[in-house]
């Protein structure tokens, strides 16, 4: 047995509602709070994310909310308002205690227990809450298999022992055929033959000047070599970015005196020497000296390479 509230009241104006609020307050009743839950995945179906309503059965105090949407929808006062859910409460409460289930509209059912508690079941479809609109679950249907062959079995018989020796001897014949002509070639020619050789014997005619060379030829010759000493102390005094940059550079320190001035080998910038030295002391001394005689020198330094 059902109880409905009538004027549609009580149900329609609490999903008006709840549909612009979060909660609603029946004053010494409870509240109806809209909850959230998150889409879920089950066995046949993918659930999307909905709004739920629960019941708190603790929110006893009114906040006038629900009386003043009463009295602008019947448009009727404010007290008149109150006194209507006042009545309206007394008898849902009657109703409960009686064992009466109670459907309030598109919301749930209530009912009590024989301990005196309300319980609240929700409606399944909540659709008149704007968070659920257009949100529906997809549904999975198990895939079959259509169409699968059954397997076929392939028999695969080996060769007898005897067609194993026709199969030995045809490889055979052709390993010959292929490897005779390497092996079969045997004039090789005897390069060593054209060689002439000559014994101590033999005497070659030569003119005087054929043996003065071939004198000077059989004599040691002395090596001469020239060791350079390398100057890897360079005194550097600009690096630049870009080689064309390092080049102008240097040729600007040549045009003003330093004749040994020179762009190094690049190690991500071009380093400019403004002298190297192959002695450590000396390059430190010309550096000093550089930097104490003119203030553009003031950063050189002593790179040791």
């Amino acid at each position: 047995m059902f109880y409905f509230c009538k004027v549609e009241n009580l149900s329609r104006h609490i999903e008006k509602l709840l549909a612009r609020h979060d909660y609603v307050v029946v004053p010494d009743f409870g509240g109806f709070v809209v909850q959230q839950q998150s889409a879920a995945i089950l066995s046949d179906k993918i659930t999307a994310p909905r709004a739920t309503i629960g019941f708190n059965p603790l929110m006893l105090h009114g906040d006038g909310l629900l009386a003043i949407e009463i009295s602008r929808t019947e448009q009727i006062s404010y007290r008149q308002a109150m006194e209507l859910l006042q009545n309206e409460v007394e008898k849902l409460k009657l109703n409960l205690k009686s064992n009466v289930s109670i459907q309030i509209g598109s919301i749930g059912m209530i009912q009590m227990d024989d301990f005196g508690n309300i319980i609240f079941l929700p409606a399944e479809k909540v659709d008149f809450l704007p968070q659920n609109l257009g949100l529906s679950a997809i549904y999975i249907s198990e895939k079959k298999q259509i169409g699968i062959e059954k397997r076929r079995e392939i028999t695969i018989l080996l060769p007898s022992r005897r067609i194993y020796k026709y199969v030995a001897a045809i490889l055979l014949v052709l390993g010959l055929f292929f490897v005779s002509e390497r092996v079969s070639d045997v004039r090789q020619p005897n390069y060593a033959s054209f060689i002439p050789v000559f014994s101590e014997k033999t005497k070659i005619n030569s003119t005087p000047e054929q043996s003065n060379l071939q004198k000077n030829a059989d004599e040691p010759t002395a090596k001469v070599t020239t060791s350079e000493i390398s100057k890897n102390y360079h005194v550097i005094v600009a690096s630049l970015p870009t080689k064309k940059s390092a080049e102008t550079f240097c040729n600007k320190l040549i045009e003003s005196d330093f004749k040994e001035a020179h762009v190094l080998e690049p190690i991500r910038t071009y380093r400019i020497a403004i002298q190297s030295f192959s002695d450590k002391n000396e390059a430190i001394q010309f550096m000093e000296n550089l930097r104490k005689s003119d203030e553009k020198f003031e950063t050189a330094w002593v790179l040791c390479d």
